[in-house]
């Protein structure tokens, strides 16, 4: 018995030692097959294969083999059917020993796939990339190549692989791989170009809809479209721009004041991407009563961050003065004033000391948006009668004094004495173009017309040419050309010229003033002319070529209407 039982352990031994020397063969000839690149002596190596134990690698790369070879003979059809059918038998029998093996159901979806192509009737592949898409995950690469195939065989697909098709679509999408982005959507566009299809696939992410609409924009597809996913894109970001501002009031009320200053400078930059696409809908989803109002209240929270961490005037300065220049609300504008007398940054009252310029610049604009007038008046008096030296680099600091102080003159209806003020600036500064266009409005109450003309003629000099030369400068497709422009101030019209001779593909241009959108089309004519409201100094327009290049050849400017060309 005891004899017995050690022929059976021995046997067995045997039998796996056997077992083993065959699964070593399979590999042996798998990775000696790998590396030849000659399909055909490839085949005759794996041929050696033994059928038991089975090596699903051994079939696949017999698989492969046949249908590399298969692609290298489609010219000849009867020839290219057997390889490729060869191919599809050892793909199906490497699945046979590991069904979760996804190259193989990729192959094996390819090898059919041109079966159909030369054998209409032959059955559907898509089942097969559906497995190897499913098994493969969203990260890999056969996922997206199961997608470009879908795309690209569109009418064919039914309701259901459409279906399938539109979700793995999106969660490629979703990486933001921009490349990736761009491929799927020229296939999209080379064979479906439905845009209720796109919706459906593009997951809700700004980054993703400009990405979207700019691909639009260069292949001169819907502007409508384009227009629209680029508001979307704005309404997301203005969204995430309240989150960080919701975040940012959290912070605060805990005292965590760095970490709710972030919050809110995060919700500034959000804020300064924004171009107002949004207003070209027929109802604008950005509310602009709540972005005004988040606007005020963010730069305000800046400034009391600083403030709490023990920050001095000069870091706080800007966003006060920013704050000042958007808040009309007497009340808001009472509660700051209480709050700086109460950490010392403004005092009791409105003393007029020059010994700091900034804070008295701040001092004296927070008091003219409250409407205080007369106590600004007061430090007008002090300034009459004293010496002040004021340092090479506070120079425009006090022309602004000096300006503030001329308004509220006018304010109280002493328009002899704000003349004065504003010379005192002009004294300074002989091409200050804020304190001219203030002297002008002050002598056009006085109905002193000879020098209202005198004061234009020098306004004009300083303002840009009513015509800028471009020559025909070149702005190439996605590059944008930027001109500042100095104005007066008040209602402008704006005229570009182009010239383009190709009437096939207009070009598709977008201008900016002052960073805002004001127009986008294609360019039908060779001229647009669009009226804008300017601010008094430099005013930035922006000219971008989204689709094709095209040549600049000047820009105008006029007060009174439409430019007329000159022939």
């Amino acid at each position: 018995m005891k004899d017995l039982k050690k022929i059976i352990l021995l046997m067995i031994i045997v039998i796996i030692g056997v077992i083993d020397i065959l699964i070593y063969w399979n590999i042996h000839l798998y990775n000696k097959a790998q590396k030849i690149e000659d399909n055909e002596k490839k085949i005759k190596i794996l041929a050696k294969k033994v059928k038991f134990p089975k090596n699903d690698f051994v079939y696949y790369q017999l698989g492969r083999a046949y249908f590399d070879l298969g692609l290298n003979n489609l010219s000849n059809r009867n020839q290219a059917s057997e390889l490729l059918q060869r191919s599809i038998i050892n793909l199906s029998q490497s699945l046979k020993v590991n069904p979760a093996f996804y190259f193989a159901h990729f192959d094996l979806a390819q090898s059919k796939l041109y079966m159909s192509y030369l054998s209409p009737s032959y059955p559907s592949s898509h089942d097969e990339f559906k497995k190897a898409a499913i098994l493969a995950g969203d990260n890999s690469l056969i996922f997206f190549e199961v997608a470009k195939i879908f795309l690209a065989r569109w009418p064919r697909l039914s309701d259901e692989d459409k279906y399938f098709t539109l979700n793995i679509v999106k969660k490629i999408v979703s990486k933001k791989d921009k490349e990736k982005l761009r491929t799927l959507l020229y296939l999209w566009a080379m064979n479906i170009k439905d845009y209720n299809v796109i919706e459906k696939a593009l997951p809700e992410d700004p980054q993703i809809y400009r990405n979207f609409a700019q691909f639009l924009g260069e292949k001169s597809l819907s502007l409508e479209v384009r227009q629209k996913y680029l508001a979307k894109a704005e309404f997301l970001e203005f969204e995430k721009a309240k989150e960080e501002f919701d975040s940012g009031e959290h912070e605060f009320f805990y005292f965590r004041m760095q970490e709710a200053s972030n919050h809110f400078k995060n919700y500034l930059n959000i804020l300064h991407r924004l171009r107002f696409y949004h207003l070209l809908a027929q109802k604008s989803p950005i509310d602009h009563t709540e972005f005004n109002e988040l606007q005020k209240s963010a730069l305000l929270y800046l400034a009391k961050c600083q403030i709490e961490q023990g920050s001095k005037f000069k870091d706080i300065e800007g966003y006060l003065r920013n704050y000042l220049a958007l808040e009309d609300k007497l009340s808001a504008l009472n509660s700051l004033e209480s709050y700086l007398k109460n950490r010392d940054f403004i005092g009791e009252k409105l003393e007029g000391s020059f010994s700091d310029l900034d804070r008295l610049y701040f001092e004296l604009l927070l008091y003219a948006r409250q409407g205080r007038y007369r106590e600004i008046v007061r430090v007008g008096r002090l300034l009459e009668k004293s010496y002040i030296v004021i340092p090479a680099g506070k120079k425009k600091t006090y022309i602004q004094i000096l300006n503030i102080l001329g308004d509220a003159y006018k304010k109280v209806d002493y328009i002899y004495d704000a003349g004065e003020f504003y010379q005192k600036a002009l004294n300074v500064d002989s091409n200050s173009l804020e304190s001219l266009v203030r002297i002008r409005q002050n002598l056009a109450r006085m109905n002193a017309d000879e020098k209202v003309r005198e004061i234009n003629g020098r306004i004009q000099k300083i303002l840009s040419p009513k015509k800028i030369d471009f020559r025909g400068f070149l702005l190439k497709k996605g590059r944008t050309s930027s001109q500042t422009l100095i104005f007066d101030g008040g209602k402008k019209f704006i005229e570009v010229s182009f010239n383009h001779k190709d009437k096939r593909i207009f070009p598709l241009i977008t201008l900016f003033f002052n960073e805002r959108l004001v127009w986008e089309n294609y360019l039908k004519d060779k001229v647009i002319s669009i009226p804008v409201e300017s601010k008094v100094g430099e005013n930035l327009l922006q000219i971008k070529a989204v689709n094709r290049s095209a040549r600049i050849v000047n820009i105008r400017w006029s007060e009174e209407g439409k430019v007329k060309s000159k022939k």
